[in-house]
């Protein structure tokens, strides 16, 4: 395989190898002979490209997370372009031909994507870690059972997703084609990326090039009565998120809406005459398969969304959940997370039974947690949250500390732990912030408390100041 120079625009110079690891609808993919970079270039032809540009040039600059205070913090959650080739300079003009490139040459370099987001599948190829591999369809079965993930790693595949977006959203940007093939996970080590982010929607400069994938393309989208905007991204996050988590796609049911043809029947179920599958009083569009884990299941924040979405808000876009809301009620989600004996991971809801979400797997015993309360001036606060104690369970500021989140600004050092030993159960303080027990003691610095149902601890001295009152369900 030969090698061919490309010059980029900022004045770097890449060595490329000379055929194309992959083609897509619009750009043949080049790898760089060290494999650090990929460089997409436009083939074809290209009528848009002043604004292709332009979208690219802001896309880099303007609107680039990794570039700001916090951008290394943010580069591991995006595939974002590092550079971009444009002119009769880029490359040889030979090369451009022989490859049926666009001329002059317009191309958009990425990252490599980072090795866990690689699997073997059961055949031995090496394959990208689409979500499509996850989400139960015939795909899965082609999946090593070390890469299918827990509840646990799930869940935080889809903080990292919800996360990512809400960054987007920040900006003004849309994605407008998150799907299952432009989304990178690592459901063995709760990691996600997205990806395609060349297609950016860039307000004021560029509209959508796309209209988005099939399966995840809103219902409005799909009956011409909008453009892939924010609005629509929302859609797709919860349908991405619900197929990670319950393994099955929300809108595909049993429903027929045409028999004219099954590209008009797809039109309509999707688009103007989508109907979730558990939709709680229009059952007549039930799921292909029985639903074992319904999605009331995933408790009571996740719920409340995926119905926001996907009941209130299928055809009315403005009432969909957006990407915050989803990675707080994630965040408070996994605040209900409690280890089986198998390994596996459960969530603990008041009134669900004691065992795995699937139901193959029991949790023997009452299971102690702490219900968050506010103390504020004007008297405590029930906050009608808590948080499932479990041996070994690190306490963060998340958990001590009023309006203390697990995101980008989270000081993640641990503040205490809950230990069981000797056949009781123990909080132990590992920071100088007191622990003040109502009508009792206050606990300092690496001084323990033992948990018993009714106990009270307040957390510091500032008010508001989080109070946790310590009972078993």
């Amino acid at each position: 395989m030969g090698t061919v120079t490309c010059r980029l625009t900022d004045g770097r110079t890449l060595q490329l190898e000379d055929e194309p690891v992959g083609t897509g609808a619009e750009k043949r993919v080049f790898l760089t002979r060290d494999r650090q970079f990929a460089v997409g270039f436009y083939y074809g032809t290209l009528s848009d490209r002043r604004e292709r540009v332009d979208r690219l040039t802001r896309i880099l600059t303007n609107y680039n997370p990794t570039l700001a205070a916090n951008g290394a913090y943010w580069s591991p959650y995006f595939c974002w372009p590092v550079g971009m080739a444009d002119g009769v300079n880029a490359i040889p003009q030979a090369f451009a031909q022989r490859q049926q490139l666009v001329w002059p040459p317009l191309a958009v370099v990425t990252p490599t994507y980072r090795g866990n987001f690689y699997f073997s599948d059961r055949f031995g190829t090496k394959q990208e870690k689409e979500v499509r591999w996850f989400t139960g369809g015939k795909a899965s079965k082609f999946v090593p059972q070390a890469e299918v993930g827990s509840l646990l790693t799930r869940l935080q595949v889809s903080v990292r997703l919800a996360r990512a977006v809400r960054r987007l959203h920040m900006a003004g940007l849309a994605h407008a084609d998150l799907s299952n093939k432009n989304v990178l996970v690592d459901p063995k080590g709760g990691d996600a990326c997205i990806i395609d982010i060349d297609s950016l929607v860039v307000p004021g400069v560029a509209p959508p090039s796309v209209l988005g994938t099939p399966g995840y393309i809103a219902p409005e989208v799909l009956a011409n009565k909008a453009q892939p905007s924010i609005a629509t991204d929302k859609h797709a996050l919860a349908v991405l998120l619900y197929e990670l988590l319950l393994q099955r796609h929300p809108l595909q049911g049993k429903k027929v809406n045409s028999t004219r043809s099954a590209e008009e029947d797809e039109q309509l179920s999707m688009g103007s005459r989508a109907l979730f599958v558990e939709h709680p009083t229009d059952r007549s569009n039930p799921s292909h398969q029985p639903i074992a884990v319904p999605f009331t299941r995933l408790g009571p924040h996740l719920a409340k969304c995926f119905t926001r979405t996907f009941v209130d808000g299928l055809h009315a876009p403005a009432k969909r959940a957006d990407a915050a809301e989803w990675e707080l009620a994630l965040y408070k989600t996994m605040q209900r997370l409690h280890p089986l004996p198998s390994g596996k991971w459960t969530l603990v809801t008041p009134g669900q039974p004691h065992g795995s979400v699937a139901g193959d797997e029991r949790l023997g015993g009452p299971i102690l947690v702490a219900h968050l309360w506010r103390d504020t001036p004007q008297g405590l606060v029930d906050e009608q949250e808590l948080v499932v104690l479990f041996h070994h369970l690190a306490l963060h500021d998340w958990h001590l500390r009023m309006g203390a989140l697990p995101n980008e600004k989270a000081d993640r050092t641990a503040r205490g732990y809950v230990a069981q030993h000797g056949g009781k159960w123990w909080m132990v303080n590992t920071s100088d912030t007191p622990w003040q027990v109502v009508n009792g003691p206050t606990v300092g610095r690496n001084a323990s408390l033992e948990l018993v149902s009714g106990l009270t601890v307040r957390i510091g001295d500032e008010l508001p100041a989080r109070v946790l009152k310590i009972g078993t369900v």
